[in-house]
């Protein structure tokens, strides 16, 4: 009878370990660590499922726990690597161990969106998705082609030849204990001579699967940098497809392009109505306004004030740099459901484009010494940037009493990317009924998107 019990207790061991979580390191740098649970890969229906660790090499603030600070977050990402999607269904927030937050969601229910290029999601997926990402000259071991896929359609030479250059690519990751991301940029750069011969449709398939990471990224990066959707620092050859009347209005966006979905299907849109705030010890805005602004555009949705460099904004352990200030009429955002005549967004962003937005709201009243600057080089017609003559600054347009509320939103025009940081400024400046009318005459039309649901968002004062 001992036998038997201890031979049980042995075959519980065993199994026990061979279910033992295995962290393999996706990429480190000196802000986190980011490791995968290569046991945790799981295929559900037509997704694929791991949990990922984040260890943070200083404390991060949770806005969702009411500031409380991390240093370690687990994540149970999907994908789907057919369409190349992500979403992420629980998330749980340590410090020192002692969980500070946790927060889930049915994978069926989450929103599914495709990963900026080279971010710590889009590296799990490649890792996950294997064969799937091979296309993209990501790091695969085995190829996993699901039998469906297989019955609809057979590899392609680009197939194979990607598998091919995949392979060692996950080998020498594994020998030399090299981040993913390394390995993978080091191969992009021996490729660029790459050989042109045959199979011109294969090699253009391969080409454009390699580079696009590379072009997202790079647009995704100046989009952010721009501004919170709106047009950048030149005029487009074309008309953008989308505007703030009729059948290309705000409610269609998320029809007009496959880009914009998330316009439609978004949980965390901008802007809000902010009713009911949760009290916290929120951290004083700390910023530089001092550097002057350098042209002013009109883009055809706003006009557009860019600024020099050295204007920063201090968040979350982060250094956002200025970008532009653009403006709404009427205003955007609400508060306890009043709307303003005029609301300024001053466009920030971090080294990763990651985007901070500071919004400020114009009563009518007296004359803005600012605003009056601006205006007299105020555009009439979508066109070219032109130099300001006026000195002009960020804090000439900034209440200098700096409280704010808080909220996690997104892009409030197309293509309404979520995960921009929003601090809203209580208390508004003035503008004179005349400055509010002169950009009203400008824009030819109002240029502000409707009021979005929060969805279960917090907003913190």
């Amino acid at each position: 009878m001992k036998k038997m019990v201890a031979l049980l207790i042995l075959s519980f061991a065993v199994a026990s370990n061979c279910n033992a979580a295995v962290w393999v390191k996706l990429s480190e740098n000196n802000r986190e660590k980011i490791t995968l649970d290569t046991q945790s890969i799981l295929q559900k229906d037509n997704l694929k499922r791991v949990w990922v660790k984040i260890e943070y090499k200083t404390p991060q603030t949770s806005p969702e726990a009411v500031y409380k600070e991390y240093n370690v977050s687990k994540l149970l990402w999907f994908f789907d690597c057919a369409a190349q999607k992500s979403a992420t269904s629980q998330v749980f927030q340590y410090f020192n161990y002692d969980l500070i937050y946790s927060a889930g969601i049915d994978a069926k229910n989450a929103e599914f969106i495709e990963p900026v290029p080279e971010t710590d999601v889009d590296m799990a997926m490649r890792y996950v998705c294997q064969t799937d990402q091979a296309k993209v000259a990501s790091v695969a071991e085995k190829p996993l082609v699901s039998e469906k896929a297989a019955a609809v359609t057979s590899k392609t030479e680009a197939d194979r030849k990607a598998e091919a250059v995949a392979k060692p690519l996950a080998d020498k990751a594994a020998a030399e204990k090299q981040p993913l991301e390394k390995v993978v940029a080091e191969k992009k750069l021996t490729e660029k001579p790459a050989k042109t011969e045959a199979l011109p449709e294969a090699k253009k398939e391969k080409k454009s699967a390699l580079a696009i990471n590379k072009v997202d990224a790079k647009k995704t990066a100046e989009d952010k940098k721009m501004n919170d959707g709106q047009a950048g620092d030149k005029k487009s050859d074309t008309k953008a497809p989308w505007s703030y009347e009729g059948k290309e209005g705000p409610e269609n966006w998320g029809k007009l392009s496959p880009e914009f979905i998330t316009c439609e299907i978004g949980r965390n849109q901008s802007p809000i109505n902010v009713e009911d705030t949760t009290r916290s010890a929120i951290k004083a805005l700390k910023a530089i306004h001092k550097f002057p602004a350098k042209d002013i555009v009109h883009n055809g949705h706003t006009v557009q004030i860019n600024f020099k460099e050295g204007n920063m904004l201090a968040l979350d352990n982060l250094a956002f740099q200025m970008k532009q200030v653009h403006f709404h009429s009427p205003g955007e955002n609400t508060i306890k459901g009043k709307s303003f005549p005029l609301e300024a967004h001053f466009v920030h962003a971090d080294a990763k484009g990651n985007l901070a937005v500071v919004a400020v709201m114009f009563a009518e009243g007296d004359v803005n010494p600012g605003l009056a600057k601006l205006w007299e080089q105020l555009p009439a017609e979508e066109g070219s940037p032109v130099v300001l003559k006026s000195r002009v600054t960020p804090s000439e347009l900034i209440p200098e009493t700096k409280t704010y509320y808080r909220f996690s939103g997104s892009l409030t025009t197309p293509p309404c990317s979520e995960g921009v940081r929003w601090l809203l400024m209580k208390n508004p400046m003035t503008a004179s009924k005349a400055q509010i009318e002169a950009f009203k005459r400008a824009i030819h039309h109002s240029n502000n998107r409707p009021v979005q649901p929060l969805n279960g968002r917090v907003v913190i004062d």
